[in-house]
């Protein structure tokens, strides 16, 4: 879903995991969340997460081009990202 979003939307999307749980385990979930459609890595000090604010998963942040940071924490489904596509977008 994200990744078919994004491509129809020109975006760039990247999940981002704490990593504790090993890099197969990224790989694992990200398939059974079909969330496998684009680049994992894993955030093993915690500092791309500081970065944007997040604290624990699920988290979505979006990064304009200018470098404006919208995020939301906690789950969303297909409408709820557009929604948070569209406000970063906005700047809102």
């Amino acid at each position: 879903m994200v990744a078919g979003m994004a491509e129809d939307e020109g975006l760039t999307v990247i999940g981002v995991s704490s990593g504790v749980d090993g890099f197969e385990a990224i790989a694992s979930t990200a398939i059974e969340l079909h969330i496998d459609g684009f680049p994992h890595i894993a955030d093993l000090d915690g500092s791309v997460w500081a970065r944007f604010g997040v604290f624990g998963q699920p988290a979505s942040v979006v990064v304009t081009a200018d470098g404006a940071v919208t995020g939301h924490m906690g789950d969303l489904d297909a409408d709820g990202f557009a929604d948070l596509v569209e406000r970063a977008r906005l700047g809102t």
